[in-house]
């Protein structure tokens, strides 16, 4: 088939979630069908990374996004009743560009991701068109109200119900809408059961991110994740002000590693404590993972599936992480994950885990197994297989 691709960030370096996930999917579904691309950038540094997306594309095109036009324009529009990010990724020039490309190639769908880049085939019914949601928004900004300061509170106590509205609008517009995980899907399909949702998980990479066999250094937490981002910085704070010290009290020597790039300055502060690294990007995430005896992800609001748990699950390393989290995930409590609500559960099951070598082996080899039997960038190529065969037999 010959597939249109919508982006709103280049997908490429493939480095956090939103672009994870899309670079992904496009190198799977490049192996099968002809793929073109078309792009937000935010600034010409990004243009460098376009190279490496032409051996998965026959075309890429890109248009250069202005940060402070684009907030300026959301803002001025906030009247209307569309999301923020929707507003803040409107542009004429884009859908210019998506104009010409499908007048110039005969496209049989459109691989849209995210909710943001909808209105760009909102008008091209021709195509097959796949919303690819990730997440249900709604779901996670109604979880993290309650930890958000109070102006941001206020904006996203606005801003849900109108994404609430959009994706409703996406679901029932588009052929078909992907979402990553099963919780998500029944959450939006109560919402619009006549909508035609479907269940793509995220792949990992179980080649890259495995068990060295090299033994952890002893007492040693880790906590990987873009350290940017609310629920990630959310979740460090909590690790290391309620649930590190409890840890603490039981083996003094106990540290935690904080990995992740762009750590926001309440991160960077945590490295005062000597029991705390905060190491900002590393370069090889599998070896990290293996120096630490275990992975502790207590995230307090969330969507979808933390990609960061699967790597960690993936590299061997016994997971503490919370309900929340594993509602996404679907791994066995006990046997293939660890859940702990509160800090002092967590920190009796971290206690647990540094004393006991062989509980954390039994759990980490487990948790290998169910990401390498659940997870697999796969489901995306079978799925549009189906399509390519539906659109061919109708």
């Amino acid at each position: 088939m010959r597939i249109l691709c919508l982006t709103s960030r280049l997908p490429y370096p493939p480095h956090r979630g939103d672009r994870l996930r899309a670079f992904h999917i496009t190198e799977h579904l490049a192996r099968e069908h002809e793929l073109s691309l078309a792009s937000f950038v935010a600034d010409e540094a990004e243009q460098e990374h376009v190279a490496p997306l032409r051996d998965h594309c026959r075309e890429v095109r890109v248009v250069r996004m202005s940060p402070l036009r684009s907030a300026v324009s959301a803002v001025g529009n906030a009247w209307r009743r569309v999301p923020l990010q929707a507003l803040y990724y409107r542009s004429r020039e884009m859908q210019r560009v998506v104009a010409e490309m499908v007048q110039a190639t005969p496209f049989d769908a459109a691989y849209v991701h995210l909710f943001r880049m909808a209105p760009y085939v909102a008008n091209y019914p021709a195509l097959y068109r796949v919303v690819d949601l990730t997440d249900v928004i709604s779901r996670e900004i109604g979880r993290s109200l309650a930890y958000r300061g109070p102006v941001s509170r206020l904006v996203y106590t606005v801003e849900r119900p109108r994404i609430e509205r959009y994706e409703r609008w996406v679901a029932q517009t588009f052929e078909e809408t992907w979402l990553i995980s099963s919780a998500d899907r029944a959450a939006l399909a109560a919402a619009c059961p006549e909508a035609n949702i479907r269940v793509i998980p995220n792949g990992v990479d179980t080649a890259g991110l495995h068990p060295t066999g090299q033994p952890p250094e002893p007492n040693t937490l880790i906590f990987v994740g873009h350290m940017r981002v609310l629920h990630n910085v959310d979740a460090v704070l909590y690790l290391v002000q309620e649930i590190l010290p409890l840890v603490r009290r039981e083996i003094p020597p106990c540290r935690l590693v904080v990995v992740g790039a762009d750590p926001a300055p309440e991160v960077q502060r945590l490295a005062a404590d000597p029991a705390v690294t905060v190491t900002g990007f590393v370069p090889d995430l599998n070896a990290q993972l293996n120096r630490a005896a275990v992975f502790v992800a207590p995230l307090r609001f969330a969507a979808g599936v933390q990609n960061k748990v699967l790597e960690a699950m993936a590299a061997g390393r016994p997971v503490v992480t919370t309900r929340i989290v594993n509602e996404g995930l679907g791994a066995v409590p006990g046997e293939e994950i660890v859940i702990a609500d509160d800090p002092p559960t967590a920190a009796r099951q971290i206690v647990a885990l540094l004393r006991d070598e062989t509980l954390r082996s039994r759990i980490g080899q487990a948790a290998r197994q169910f990401v390498q039997r659940k997870y697999s960038w796969e489901h995306a190529v079978r799925r549009m297989k189906k399509i390519e065969a539906n659109l061919h037999s109708s």
